[in-house]
């Protein structure tokens, strides 16, 4: 389904791997690899020419990680406070 708009697509323009990060398992760091494949929009009006698919609960737009490891790294910044320093 094209994300501008939203008409449905079959036409595989190409394949790629990505590669998402996602949280540690055992201290050791995880990284998922999807073969993802990009469609062509059949709508001619449409501004976007293609798009690659996503993965419910695993992927989103331009992430690098997966949307598990994204929530919890938003809980973590959420409870930081940032601190200005200035000089005197």
């Amino acid at each position: 389904m094209c994300p501008t708009c939203g008409t449905a697509s079959a036409r595989v323009h190409s394949r790629y791997v990505r590669r998402l990060a996602d949280s540690a398992v055992g201290g050791r760091p995880v990284v998922v690899e999807l073969q993802v494949r990009r469609f062509r929009c059949r709508e001619r009006s449409c501004s976007q020419a293609t798009f690659a698919e996503q993965v419910d609960g695993l992927t989103f737009r331009h992430g690098r990680r997966s949307t598990g490891l994204q929530t919890v790294l938003q809980q973590v910044a959420g409870r930081c406070h940032v601190v200005e320093c200035v000089s005197a």
